[in-house]
């Protein structure tokens, strides 16, 4: 070949989008692409084979904290106010993880809060409600303290956890809700995969 050929990639992905919407620009030209597909493109007379997959499991990367999640979850990210920012990640069945930044505050008083604000209407309702607080080792190493409620009506369960890491005027709130207690259920490898994988700097 008479010029070495730099081809730069870049994939604009949204998962609430079909896959169809995917974009590859090669040396200046875009191409609409879709996921797991073959494609053969001529370039300057040269045949380039594409195909464009996407990992099983993502990470997400903030200046605070990582984590990984299967792909097939978008990450929803909410400005609450100017010095908190909510990241979210549910199934259809309403399990998840939340995680909090706040820039204002400490909120590691805030777990109790936070514990009562999301079972108050269960209990409310007839739920019988069972603390089971334990202590967790993140993969980054650091010990937190979860506040975990149990409740239980008939033959429902669901299960919250909170927890909270904090410096002077700052810090994140963690929360997971799992509205099944099955074993391999898709919210609870979900949430274990976020807690399992979660690094806080």
């Amino acid at each position: 070949m008479k010029n070495t050929l730099l081809i730069l990639v870049l994939l604009f992905i949204n998962l609430s989008h079909a896959q169809e919407d995917y974009e590859v620009e090669i040396n200046g030209k875009t191409y609409d692409i879709a996921l797991d597909k073959n494609y053969e493109l001529d370039l300057n007379g040269t045949k380039i084979k594409l195909n464009v997959k996407q990992k099983d499991t993502l990470v997400y990367t903030d200046p605070y904290f990582n984590f990984k999640y299967p792909k097939d979850y978008k990450v929803g990210k909410t400005i609450i106010d100017s010095e908190i920012e909510q990241l979210m990640l549910m199934t259809a069945e309403g399990s998840g993880f939340i995680i909090q930044t706040y820039s204002g505050i400490n909120p590691t008083m805030l777990n109790e809060l936070m514990i009562n604000e999301v079972t108050k209407e269960s209990v409310n309702y007839g739920f019988k409600l069972v603390r089971e607080d334990y202590e967790r080792t993140l993969d980054s190493g650091l010990k937190i303290n979860v506040n975990k409620a149990v409740l239980t009506y008939k033959n429902e369960i669901n299960i919250y956890e909170v927890a909270s890491v904090g410096k002077k005027d700052s810090g994140l709130i963690l929360m997971s809700m799992e509205m099944s207690d099955m074993e391999n259920s898709i919210g609870k490898n979900l949430i274990n995969m976020i807690w399992n994988t979660l690094e806080i700097k």
